[in-house]
C-alpha cells in the first residue's frame, strides 16, 4: 500500500530546491528606477551649475560697475584783455566737458564746479550743469569759464615764458549708475586737464588730460 505522504507530496521540477522563495520581478524594478532617480539628480545639478556659470558671466559682464570718464575738450577763447603794464588777465573760455559712461546703465550726475589753476592758486572756473548719460553713450556739456589774475608772474616752476603759461582745469563729479533695477551704485569722478594759454595768439593750446 502507497505511502499517504507521498500521495500528498506536490511534484517539483528538478532542480528547484522547496525552501528557495518564488521567482519575482519586484527586486529589479525597484533597482531601475533607483537608478534613474539617481541620473535624473546628476542632470538637475549639471543644470544648475551651467545656469549659475552663464549668470555669473553675465553678471560679471552686464553689472560691473566702472567710473565713467570726465574731460575736457574744444577749449577756446571768447574774450581776451591782457595789459602788459598792469599785468592783469581777464579771459572769458568756453569748453565743452564730456562724460563718457562705459557701464550698461544710466549714470545720473549732480551740478559741480571746475576751476581753473595756475600753480596752486584759483584763478577762475565755471558750473557744470548736472544731467544724466545712458548706457554706453557719451554726452557733452557747454561751459563758460571766467579767468582773472591779477599781478601775474610767471613762476610756474621755470615752465612758463612770457607767451605761454601753463594752466590746469579740475572738476569732482557725484553721480550713480544704475543698471536696471538691480546695481544703484555711487561714483565720484574726477577732470585733471592741463593746457598752455598763449598769450601772443590768444588762444589755447596743447590740452591733455589724464
Amino acid at each position: 500500500m502507497a505511502d499517504p505522504e507521498s500521495q500528498m507530496s506536490p511534484f517539483r521540477p528538478a532542480g528547484i530546491r522547496s525552501d528557495e522563495p518564488p521567482f519575482t520581478s519586484t527586486g529589479k524594478f525597484t533597482k531601475q528606477k533607483h537608478q534613474e532617480s539617481s541620473k535624473l539628480l546628476v542632470y538637475v545639478l549639471a543644470a544648475v551649475v551651467f545656469l549659475g556659470t552663464v549668470f555669473l558671466m553675465i553678471a560679471s559682464v552686464f553689472l560691473r560697475v566702472n567710473n565713467p570718464k570726465l574731460r575736457l575738450s574744444s577749449p577756446s577763447i571768447q574774450n581776451f584783455q591782457y595789459d602788459q603794464n598792469s599785468t592783469s588777465l581777464n579771459i572769458t573760455m568756453s569748453a565743452k566737458v564730456t562724460v563718457d559712461n562705459e557701464n550698461f546703465g544710466r549714470y545720473v550726475f549732480e551740478n559741480c564746479d571746475a576751476v581753473v589753476l595756475y600753480g596752486n592758486s584759483t584763478i577762475g572756473g565755471g558750473e557744470i550743469s548736472g544731467g544724466r548719460v545712458g548706457a554706453r553713450e557719451t554726452k557733452s556739456i557747454d561751459v563758460a569759464m571766467q579767468l582773472r589774475w591779477e599781478n601775474l608772474n610767471f613762476s610756474n616752476g621755470g615752465t612758463d615764458t612770457n607767451e605761454l603759461i601753463e594752466i590746469r582745469s579740475y572738476a569732482k563729479m557725484t553721480g550713480r549708475v544704475h543698471v536696471m533695477t538691480i546695481v544703484d551704485r555711487r561714483k565720484t569722478i574726477e577732470m585733471n586737464c592741463t593746457m598752455n594759454l598763449n598769450l601772443n595768439s590768444r588762444s589755447i593750446m596743447h590740452s591733455l588730460c589724464r
